[in-house]
């Protein structure tokens, strides 16, 4: 053979080839609609974060365009936008749902309930996602939880909380569970997008509002208006964010794209709750630093009242029907035996550690 003849030849075969892949298409075209901005740090960017991710693990397979909030649909009209096909995900925090059906909550945050790694030992191992199946896939949906912020703060007031009474008739936003508990205890509990918190404090519409963590308190101006911010919440515990994705579209995709949907999820709960870690700490040595805020915990009343309110709550809600009185007694249980394992482990540990520290 003609050597020259064959270099030639060799070479051409990755010319052919070259144009083949560049011509390759996304085969899933997905709208991707949040509640919130989608340049918000850590629950904002989350959402970019995991389109990205899966566009490029999918080569491009799997396609997703992120809309934030009020660019497609109202803020908190994502999930219908996704039940009805407007859209193929969502991404946002089960409670902002939880008026179309209270079940939903449960799956971000419940009174006294699971912390972050709690709640994922629940989803993953104790029966939390098999039980997020049974109350979603009928209504079209495959959701999957995607992290949480962690304990976040229990609210900002513009006057400091001495008793109980303090809180009487106090207009606050707070959403899912926690507004039945606190409506209970004597306050008007008002559920609003976030978008909206900031100018109703300003305005004087709202009293006191929860939001998230330091870093996000912050990052919405609650610092600039309001003196005094109490931890921890009672209810927001895991803090949680899901995706939830049209069942029709979900089915749709190959068991390959599926498990890369699946795998990007769980390593974006990850990496979403270190960010919202990260952030809070930073966060939190910066409050510390402003003269005009006060940081403190409710008083002991108002914590002897959220308890019995909160155990009220989840009573009635567990009595509403018999699949959420399952849902109820799985989560409570669970928890139950988490933190009767960490007062063995955690608890002494984080005592111990702080003294370390002096």
């Amino acid at each position: 053979m003609d050597r020259r003849k064959f270099l030639v030849a060799g070479a051409a075969a990755p010319v052919v080839a070259a144009p083949l892949v560049a011509k390759a298409q996304a085969k899933h075209e997905w709208k991707l609609v949040t509640s919130l901005p989608k340049t918000l740090p850590v629950v904002g960017t989350s959402s970019l974060r995991w389109a990205e991710r899966i566009g490029k693990m999918s080569g491009g397979e799997l396609n997703i365009s992120v809309f934030g909030g009020g660019e497609l649909v109202p803020p908190f009209g994502t999930q219908e936008a996704v039940e009805g096909g407007t859209a193929q995900v969502y991404h946002g925090s089960g409670s902002w749902f939880a008026g179309r059906d209270i079940a939903h909550a449960f799956f971000t945050s419940a009174p006294m309930g699971a912390t972050p790694d709690e709640m994922h030992a629940w989803m993953y191992y104790g029966g939390g996602q098999e039980l997020l199946n049974e109350f979603t896939n009928p209504r079209g949906l495959q959701i999957f939880v995607s992290g949480g912020s962690g304990i976040q703060t229990g609210g900002w007031f513009k006057k400091p909380i001495n008793s109980l009474d303090d809180l009487q008739g106090v207009n606050f936003r707070i959403t899912g569970f926690g507004a039945k508990v606190l409506n209970k205890i004597g306050m008007n509990a008002v559920s609003m997008p976030p978008g909206e918190i900031f100018p109703s404090l300003q305005s004087g519409a709202l009293d006191g509002a929860e939001w998230v963590g330091p870093a996000f308190d912050m990052a919405f101006g609650f610092q600039k208006i309001m003196s005094h911010m109490y931890t921890p919440s009672f209810a927001d515990i895991y803090g949680g964010i899901e995706f939830g994705i049209n069942l029709e579209a979900w089915n749709a995709l190959s068991d390959e794209l599926k498990t890369i949907v699946e795998v990007a999820t769980e390593a974006e709960a990850n990496r979403a709750m270190a960010d919202a870690l990260h952030s809070n700490v930073l966060g939190l040595e910066k409050l510390q630093g402003i003269d005009t805020v006060t940081i403190g915990e409710f008083p002991s009343d108002v914590w002897d009242a959220l308890r019995t309110a909160s155990k009220e709550v989840m009573d009635e809600v567990a009595s509403s029907n018999e699949f959420v009185g399952r849902l109820t007694n799985s989560y409570y249980d669970y928890v139950a035996k988490a933190s009767n394992y960490k007062q063995a482990f955690d608890e002494p540990f984080a005592r111990e550690r702080a003294k370390y520290f002096g």
